[in-house]
């Protein structure tokens, strides 16, 4: 059978506390993921010096957790920058916020491109990959770049305008 492999910006990642994950995204994923064996990766939420050479692994019955670090530029032009100044405001329809800087796209897709790179290091040939939300949005092309065939499922969590 094969795997689930969900791409987000953020992994709710389990606590040694056993606390439950609050939100939509974790209370979804975490429900589709106990159907199959699954891994969900993506950004652990911490920022350190050195990025990231390969994916912290936590697992918690069926489901792996594999997250990265993010240095503090990547972090500020990925996330804080193109994500949020530019496609956040655009995509609600509120263009008069949006702040275009050409480092943050810069810094978006190069982040888009190190979560491509550190997803196929976890790829098998028939897992099928489900990416979330506007951060994510190139990486669907960076992991093709890569090589990979995989079916490849894109679910946008808010409004798209209308034309």
């Amino acid at each position: 059978m094969s795997r689930l492999i969900v791409v987000s910006n953020r992994v709710a990642v389990p606590q040694p506390s056993g606390k439950a994950a609050a939100g939509g995204l974790a209370v979804a994923v975490n429900a589709a993921l106990k159907e199959r064996t699954g891994v969900w990766f993506g950004w652990s939420g911490r920022i350190t010096e050195e990025p990231s050479d390969r994916p912290t692994v936590t697992t918690k019955g069926r489901i792996k957790y594999a997250v990265i670090d993010l240095k503090e530029d990547d972090f500020q032009e990925y996330y804080n920058g193109f994500a949020n100044r530019v496609l956040w405001p655009i995509l609600h329809y509120r263009v008069d916020l949006a702040e275009f800087q050409r480092a943050d796209l810069t810094g978006y897709l190069r982040v888009n491109r190190i979560f491509a790179e550190h997803v196929s290091k976890i790829l098998k040939e028939d897992d099928i990959i489900w990416v979330h939300d506007y951060h994510m949005m190139p990486l669907a092309k960076f992991l093709r770049e890569r090589g990979h065939k995989n079916r490849i499922g894109f679910f946008l969590h808010i409004p798209v305008p209308p034309p």
